[in-house]
């Protein structure tokens, strides 16, 4: 089926607003993201649902037409996005922590067939260039388990519960293989806005301007308030930058309502 799909119910008349397509974190889904709706004015909201979870549940990476990996997987979404229609419509993909890196290989692949005036946000991810250097996919349930909850404290609670640890933490470890085996294909892209928390220990505040090196415009990180998972409900703060967006005043992204900040 295809990964792309309006955010919520609210989002199916959007009409003729800026297509804003959200990647979600690994072993996240575009639910994690329903408090954005409304919450960017002249956009239209759309989820990408990686194999595993939700209406694909049943799917794995494995059957990605493009290959078992995370490169594989975003030539999928761009496939996808070209069947909405959208890869033509001049998108802002968003992506966070591992969706940052198939936002960022899916604007590639639309980039190396034609496409233009694709933007991408990446949020709370190091530089392609920078590697994970962990495999935790191979490693215990109990250590995944607490890698996840280190990043997102607020999670521990579901993977107490054995019913819900069985349903999604398959999924996740195959999110997990996907990024700690990422190669990056090094593609530069025509623009790319970086945004990370001040109190995220996932992100090098020393590297995070390497992204410059993957785009033809240059901009400075943006920093907002929190930590790997400081866009978590009710925050919107990433929201607000992206309407700046959305707007037609990307390089003045710094001044959305003051929320953030140029590093």
């Amino acid at each position: 089926m295809n990964a792309v799909a309006p955010l919520s119910d609210a989002e199916t008349s959007g009409g003729d607003g800026v297509p804003v397509v959200i990647f979600p974190h690994a072993g996240g889904s575009p639910r994690f993201f329903l408090h954005w709706t409304g919450a960017i004015p002249k956009a239209r909201l759309f989820g990408v649902t990686y194999p595993g979870r939700d209406a694909r549940l049943h799917e794995r990476h494995r059957d990605n037409p493009h290959g078992d990996s995370l490169v594989g997987l975003a030539r999928s979404i761009a496939d996808d996005l070209a069947t909405a229609g959208l890869a033509e419509a001049a998108p802002v993909l968003v992506g966070h922590s591992m969706g940052a890196l198939v936002a960022y290989e899916t604007a590639a692949a639309l980039a190396a067939r034609g496409a233009r005036g694709i933007q991408v946000v990446v949020s709370g991810q190091n530089p392609p260039s920078h590697g994970v250097g962990t495999a935790l996919h191979r490693d215990t349930d109990a250590k995944l388990i607490a890698d996840i909850v280190r990043q997102n404290p607020a999670s521990a609670e579901l993977w107490q519960v054995p019913e819900l640890r069985d349903m999604f933490l398959p999924a996740v470890r195959e999110d997990y293989r996907l990024l700690e085996t990422y190669a990056c294909t090094g593609a530069v892209i025509p623009d790319i806005h970086v945004v990370f928390g001040d109190r995220d220990d996932e992100v090098d505040p020393v590297r995070i301007g390497e992204w410059n090196g993957f785009a033809t415009q240059r901009r400075a990180p943006v920093r907002c308030a929190g930590g790997h998972f400081y866009l978590q409900a009710p925050d919107t703060q990433l929201p607000e930058l992206i309407s700046t967006i959305c707007a037609g005043a990307g390089a003045d992204v710094r001044a959305a309502r003051g929320v953030c900040a140029d590093v």
